[in-house]
């Protein structure tokens, strides 16, 4: 087999070598993975790897020469008639009539006994021929993810599939859909922050929490809000972005209304809600209340609803942010004129001395005095840090169900906020 990446130019056929070349370098994985497809109805026991490549043909056409002459992106075979063709999709559209095509020249090479599978990255919206079985990239990631403790091969074929999601996003032909699913975050000791890792699995967590019902049901999360329109650059020591609120629908900038930020930095996950600068001052004025101590009461019972959210979890801490900041220009990055970050725990007696917290309730008096005599661009913050080096669960998928309870405790914030 060739080398495993890169070797053809269209990502569909780098997908299917990979997976090709794990299949074909350990056996068992081979049979596992047509056991993992049904449709094939028996485990043949001789079985030949080909790509772009029928029996009897040459196993080095070009690209060009391989789609000319109808040849699958791969072919499983045992040489009695019995195949399993492979066509891999990534950034094209599926053809029918090029699956038929497949069918029609595999059956010209002697395989009567043939099944296609076709792998894509989004939905299929096509009625398919009945010998076509459809499989997205994600389910095979999901698969090799399964079997990655027993197979080095598999564990190769994961993480080769989590490089190209991410090259697909950062060259821009990975428009809609995924490679791979939500796992977790994985950077911490083993795995060194990547920006380009970072945004693949900041779209990936997002994706997942916009389908939470409990967001849409309590909060009024938009389901169908895109957040950020886009994510540039390939450096950086953080990438970020958000779900905005119903109430913001008619909203021109997603800055005049509170929304819920992910952020994934080179330490730790951000997970907050976020009261721009933007925002109305009837906002700021019903965050504040009437006095300070209407502003501590909101704080604490948001507080007391981290503390039961994280309680399970004792490398996270409750945090409160502002930030003070100016733009150069309309298309430079922010400066940071000032930014104050405390743990929320500093505020209250009943939550100091949890994790060694001192009690210091100036910092919240600041916070307030800060924002009631804001004269600059200042946003304020509630939520949550996860530092990747304390808090095992973020690298899980669970984390997903942390981030939902975060911003449910938060409820008192949004709803207060948007009176």
């Amino acid at each position: 087999m060739r080398n495993l990446f890169d070797q053809y130019s269209e990502p569909e056929n780098r997908l299917t070598h990979a997976l090709l070349s794990c299949l074909s370098n350990d056996r068992r994985l081979l049979r596992q993975f047509i056991r993992w497809i049904p449709e094939t109805r028996r485990l043949p026991r001789m079985l030949e790897v080909l790509e772009q490549a029928l029996p009897g043909e040459r196993g080095d056409v070009s690209e060009a020469e391989a789609e000319r002459r109808g040849l699958p992106d791969g072919c499983i075979t045992d040489g009695t008639g019995w195949a399993l063709l492979i066509e891999s999709k990534f950034a094209t559209a599926v053809s029918v009539d090029q699956l038929g095509r497949h069918l029609r020249t595999a059956a010209q090479h002697g395989l009567t006994e043939c099944k296609l599978l076709l792998l894509t990255v989004g939905e299929i919206k096509h009625k398919l021929p009945a010998s076509v079985i459809a499989r997205r990239w994600s389910e095979v990631y999901q698969w090799l993810a399964r079997e990655a403790s027993r197979s080095e091969w598999a564990q190769v074929g994961k993480e080769y599939l989590e490089v190209a999601e991410a090259r697909g996003i950062e060259q821009e032909y990975l428009k809609e859909g995924t490679v791979t699913v939500f796992s977790g975050i994985p950077f911490g000791c083993s795995e060194p922050y990547s920006y380009i890792q970072a945004k693949r699995v900041l779209g990936l967590l997002l994706d997942e929490l916009r389908k939470d019902r409990r967001l849409q049901r309590r909060l009024g999360t938009d389901p169908h809000s895109k957040g950020r329109g886009a994510i540039t650059g390939r450096s950086g020591q953080g990438v970020w972005d958000f779900l905005s609120l119903k109430s913001a629908a008619r909203s021109k900038l997603f800055t005049e209304f509170p929304h819920l930020t992910v952020g994934i930095r080179d330490t730790r996950l951000e997970i907050y809600v976020t009261v721009p600068n933007g925002v109305r001052s009837e906002v700021r004025k019903n965050i504040l209340g009437d006095s300070d101590e209407d502003f501590e009461r909101l704080i604490q019972r948001v507080h007391r609803g981290l503390c039961v959210a994280l309680r399970k979890h004792p490398g996270a801490s409750p945090m409160i942010v502002l930030v003070q900041r100016h733009y150069p220009s309309q298309r430079s990055p922010a400066i940071h004129d000032a930014q104050l970050r405390f743990d929320s725990r500093t505020a209250f007696r009943e939550s100091a001395s949890r994790g060694n917290v001192k009690h210091q309730p100036e910092w919240l008096q600041l916070a307030h005095d800060a924002l009631k005599g804001r004269r600059s661009n200042l946003q304020f913050q509630v939520g949550a840090d996860f530092p990747y080096d304390r808090c095992p669960a973020v690298a899980t998928p669970k984390i997903t169900e942390v981030a939902v309870a975060v911003w449910l405790a938060c409820e008192p914030l949004v709803k207060t906020a948007l009176e």
